[in-house]
């Protein structure tokens, strides 16, 4: 069983993959409005640093030998 630092780094790791899946979706949803536009933009460009962050951070758990 993982304990729940690694699950709870796994958990999230997913559930911003699905989010990101989504903005892009949401960006053509908002073909006709700029402002909508931009504003999923920002927020996929957020969600793809926090991954980055959780991906590291999960790489260094398993270099280390703690999953």
């Amino acid at each position: 069983m993982l304990e729940n630092i690694n699950y709870n780094l796994i958990e999230t790791i997913s559930i911003i993959s699905k989010s990101l899946y989504r903005y892009d979706t949401y960006i053509k949803d908002a073909a006709g409005c700029a402002s909508c536009q931009s504003i999923w933009a920002k927020f996929k460009e957020h969600r793809e640093a926090e991954l980055s962050m959780m991906i590291k951070e999960l790489k260094e758990h398993t270099s280390s030998g703690r999953i």
